[in-house]
């Protein structure tokens, strides 16, 4: 069976999602501080960001103040990657 001599799909699954965990994390903490859509930056990770969040959005209700959507999220997104990585053959 070929085995690729570096593992390109670990390395996507891996680093594609904490990249997008990252981006939830700093667009939380940028919505803490109000920084809004004031900046490119923030904007960008939004548009990153929301395909994952706002269905989430939709079925689970912000409980007072607490958008907790974004922990959901956060799960299904490590769920998701844990997944992904059990499916692969060993060193891919």
């Amino acid at each position: 069976m070929f085995t690729p001599p570096v593992p390109v799909f670990t390395w996507v699954i891996t680093y594609g999602i904490d990249f997008i965990i990252v981006a939830m994390i700093v667009r939380a903490f940028a919505s803490w501080f109000n920084f809004g859509d004031r900046f490119a930056f923030i904007r960008f990770l939004a548009r990153v960001t929301d395909p994952f969040i706002t269905p989430v959005r939709k079925v689970i209700r912000p409980i007072g103040v607490i958008d907790i959507a974004f922990l959901v999220a956060w799960f299904l997104l490590l769920a998701l990657q844990t997944l992904l990585l059990q499916a692969l053959p060993a060193g891919w």
